[in-house]
């Protein structure tokens, strides 16, 4: 009868071999920005502000969110966007459009 330790090295070996190859093997998928939704944690932190703050965001709508059940859900690109509505002309700007 052969040594049940070595039956087992061997199936152990065998178990290593196909988890390298299967790690190998794993492909990421493409970052799609479109596709890829933030929780509030990830949308906090893209935008600098405190998870508290973001809440009241979305309580007062003044941000774009999607909601599932108790979860909210971000879109990198919608933030983005929401970010760039805000912003202030320069004085340039200004004089150039009052002309």
């Amino acid at each position: 009868m052969e040594n049940p330790f070595n039956e087992i090295s061997e199936r152990l070996e065998r178990i290593e071999n196909l988890l390298t190859d299967h790690q190998q093997m794993k492909v990421e998928p493409p970052d799609n920005e479109e596709e890829k939704l933030l929780n509030v944690k990830e949308a906090a932190s893209f935008l600098g502000e405190s998870v508290a703050t973001l809440y009241g965001r979305t309580c007062r709508n003044q941000i774009p969110f999607y909601k599932r059940g108790k979860k909210l859900y971000f879109k990198k690109p919608e933030l983005l966007a929401w970010v760039e509505k805000g912003r202030n002309k320069t004085i340039d700007e200004i004089q150039e459009s009052a002309r």
